[in-house]
This record gives structure tokens, C-alpha cells and sequence, in this order.
């Protein structure tokens, strides 16, 4: 059973089955599921995942909780929460996630700080960090934790353009030596090009890997219902779902298909107060 979800771990995220730590780490919603993970510029993203600094936009305390099971297998079942609070002087959060079986474990846990910085009426730079907790154990080899610094910065160009960029792991962390936790770097667009039509872009690096290219479309085509799409490059997956906002409650489905393992089904529950 190890040897098999390793390697579909492996071939779902192209890293090789030699490192203690997959990278289920690196999904964090639904939403982002069904944009094929382009959301680094998302300006109101919320996630274990998401962009730290995209949380300084954050009016209200949110909540949310995001539960994954890929190729309809129960050994890659991966859950997460997250909570992030706004104050005056910046936004607070945390986060947990699990992905795994009885033989392999990873858990995960969070805490993060954001902040925002106005220039002019349209313009807005936000920045912000997360020290995240990264724990694997597998049976009958033991188990090693280590700490990883993720940043990330969010700039306003127009009220309908947004930058972004997310860096994970920043200060090279490892489980034990020789296996590293991943290290990524996003590069993203967000572009609102009409009311009810949202277009996002992301240029994703992992250190050890190719680089690829994201890209997702959001359409509101009658409130509350939200319809979106994306499709990811290397490997190539396509992606789809769609959410209901119902007052403070925003829900979320998605289906990823990647090109060789198949069906990925997500699901999350967004709650503000």
C-alpha cells in the first residue's frame, strides 16, 4: 500500500517518490481545484495554500474547510482548515491539513500574519508570511518535522489588475538531509475583466521540476451561482466546478482529471462573520 500511493503521489504532483514529503501541501481550496491552482493574484483567496498576503483584504473573520480525495483513492484522502481574523494592524490565521493513511502521515499546521498598505485611491500593496509545520511519519521508518517560511506580496495595479507572488519554504527547509519539504515560487494575474467574468494566470516553479503555466476563468453568469474553469500544464490537468454564495456561506465543488491518473473530486465550505 506505501509503495503504490507514493507513487501516484509521485506521478499526481511530477516529484519523485525518493522525497519523504509529497506535495499535497500545495492545494488549499476548492475554489482554487476548479481554477487548476492559478490564485497566487486572487485578491480575496483564502486557503492553507493560499497567497499569505492576499489575506490583508480580509474584512471579516473567515473559515474554511477543504477536504480532497484523488483519483478516488481513500489512501490520498487530503483535509484541511483555515482561519484568518482581521484586526487594524494586519490579519492573523492558522491552518491545519492532514493528507494520508494509517502507513504514511503528513500534517501540517500554520500560523500567519498580513498587512496592507494603501498609495492613492486604486492602489494597494499587501504582503504577508506563514510559518507552517510540516510533519511526516511513515510505519516502521519513524517520523521527522521541520518549519517552513512561506511569503507572498499582492499589488493593486488597477482596481481590475492584480499581481502576485507566493514563495514556499524560503529558508530551505528539510525533514531529515537530503529530503527536502517542497520550495515553490508563483507568479500570478488576476484580471477582472467584467462584473460576472474573472480571468487568473499563474507561472508556478517547483525547484525541482519544470516550470508550469495555470490558468483559470471565473463566470458569474446569475447570482449566486459562480461557474469556473482551469487547466494546468506539467503535467497537464484540466479542471472544473462551481460555488453558491448564500449569505455568509460561500460552497464550493471541483473535479480535476489529470492526464494519465484520472479524477480528482474536491469540495470546501467558505463561512464569514
Amino acid at each position: 500500500m506505501i509503495a503504490l500511493a507514493v507513487l501516484l503521489v509521485s506521478m499526481s504532483v511530477a516529484a519523485p517518490a525518493t522525497h519523504a514529503q509529497s506535495s499535497y501541501d500545495l492545494y488549499g481550496s476548492a475554489r482554487a481545484d476548479a481554477l487548476g491552482n492559478a490564485t497566487t493574484a486572487l485578491p480575496d483567496d483564502v486557503g492553507v495554500h493560499a497567497n499569505p498576503a492576499a489575506r490583508a483584504t480580509l474584512s471579516q473573520s473567515t473559515a474554511l474547510f477543504y477536504a480532497r480525495q484523488s483519483f478516488g483513492l481513500s489512501a490520498l484522502q487530503y483535509g484541511a482548515s483555515h482561519v484568518a481574523v482581521p484586526f487594524e494592524w494586519g490579519t492573523l490565521s492558522s491552518g491545519l491539513s492532514t493528507f494520508g493513511f494509517e502507513e504514511y502521515r503528513e500534517i501540517h499546521a500554520s500560523a500567519g500574519y498580513a498587512y496592507a498598505v494603501s498609495f492613492g485611491t486604486a492602489r494597494r500593496v499587501r504582503v504577508g508570511t506563514t510559518l507552517r509545520y510540516h510533519h511526516t511519519s511513515i510505519e516502521g521508518y519513524g517520523s521527522a518535522g521541520t518549519v517552513g517560511v512561506n511569503l507572498g506580496i499582492g499589488v493593486s495595479l488597477l482596481r481590475s489588475l492584480h499581481l502576485g507572488v507566493h514563495a514556499t519554504n524560503v529558508n530551505g527547509a528539510t525533514l531529515v538531509s537530503g529530503e527536502p519539504i517542497p520550495r515553490t515560487l508563483a507568479v500570478g494575474l488576476f484580471y477582472k475583466a467584467l462584473d460576472s467574468v474573472q480571468v487568473v494566470t499563474d507561472l508556478f516553479k517547483d525547484v525541482r521540476f519544470p516550470a508550469s503555466v495555470r490558468g483559470g476563468l471565473t463566470v458569474t453568469p446569475v447570482d449566486p451561482l459562480v461557474l469556473r474553469a482551469g487547466v494546468t500544464s506539467t503535467p497537464v490537468r484540466f479542471a472544473g466546478g462551481m460555488g453558491v454564495r448564500l449569505g455568509p456561506l460561500n460552497a464550493h465543488v471541483a473535479a480535476e482529471q489529470h492526464q494519465t491518473l484520472g479524477w480528482s473530486p474536491s469540495v470546501s465550505l467558505r463561512v464569514r462573520w
